[in-house]
C-alpha cells in the first residue's frame, strides 16, 4: 500500500473531493455540524417539515439552525485558558530544516 492509498480503495484526492463535498451538504452529519445545524436536512425534508405544520411561525422555530444544537458544548473558555493552551500549542510546534 502506497502513501496514495488510504486502505488500498480510496486515494487521498478522492478523500479530499469525498470530504469537500460532504462538510458542504448540510444534508449530511458533517456538513450540518459545520453549519451549526442541529441535525442534517435536504431542502426537500425542511419543505416537508414547513408544510407539514402549515404554521410559518411555529416550523421556523423547528428548523435546523434555528434550534440549539445538543452535540455542542456550552462552555466557554476563559482568556486565560485560551493564552494557556495558545502558549501550549506554540510550545508543541517544531519546524524542521
Amino acid at each position: 500500500m502506497g502513501l496514495s492509498d488510504l486502505g488500498g480503495a480510496v486515494s487521498w484526492g478522492e478523500t479530499k473531493t469525498l470530504l469537500e463535498e460532504a462538510a458542504s451538504d448540510p444534508s449530511t452529519v458533517l456538513g450540518a455540524a459545520l453549519a451549526g445545524w442541529a441535525y442534517p436536512a435536504t431542502t426537500p425534508e425542511l419543505i416537508g417539515l414547513i408544510a407539514q405544520i402549515g404554521n410559518p411561525r411555529a416550523s421556523k422555530r423547528l428548523l435546523p439552525w434555528a434550534l440549539e444544537n445538543p452535540r455542542r458544548k456550552k462552555t466557554v473558555a476563559t482568556a486565560e485558558e485560551v493564552a494557556e493552551a495558545t502558549a501550549a500549542l506554540e510550545d508543541g510546534i517544531v519546524f524542521s530544516t
